[in-house]
């Protein structure tokens, strides 16, 4: 499954991430699940209440029920940033139960010069594993 999103949506993602430093910058992605594909359209920034927001997100559930109500605009991702670490799903990333949403979206500032966004599809079993999606910027 591929993943399409815009350079303006990318930069915004990017911007929103930067400005949160040093903490994990956490929202969601809405747009259309075409079945084989996802298309992002907005990003939607949520506040992190985590208890050290540098290592690790938690999202104001207030804030994201709306948004998980909304049948115009579904939810296809959830999104975060990793500050000091790769763009790959960290074993905390994988105990939540953010499995349910089609795409989870993660941003590396390892390199603020040059972020790297990565897009997983989570899959829960006896242990949630990971598989990374095609991300087509530009779209």
């Amino acid at each position: 499954m591929n993943v399409y999103l815009s350079d303006m949506l990318y930069d915004a993602i990017v911007a929103y991430s930067t400005e949160a430093l040093p903490a994990e910058a956490c929202g969601i992605i809405v747009g259309v699940n075409h079945g084989d594909h996802l298309q992002a359209s907005k990003f939607f920034p949520l506040s992190n209440l985590a208890g050290d927001p540098a290592r690790e997100f938690t999202i104001n559930p207030l804030e994201l029920l709306p948004y998980l109500q909304n049948d115009k605009q579904p939810v296809i991702g959830l999104f975060h940033s990793h500050p000091s670490a790769a763009a790959i799903p960290s074993e905390r990333d994988l105990q939540t139960l953010w499995h349910t949403i089609p795409s989870y979206w993660i941003l590396s500032l390892l390199k603020p010069s040059q972020p790297e966004l990565a897009v997983y599809q989570l899959k829960k079993t006896i242990t949630t594993t990971y598989h990374k999606l095609p991300l087509v910027r530009g779209q």
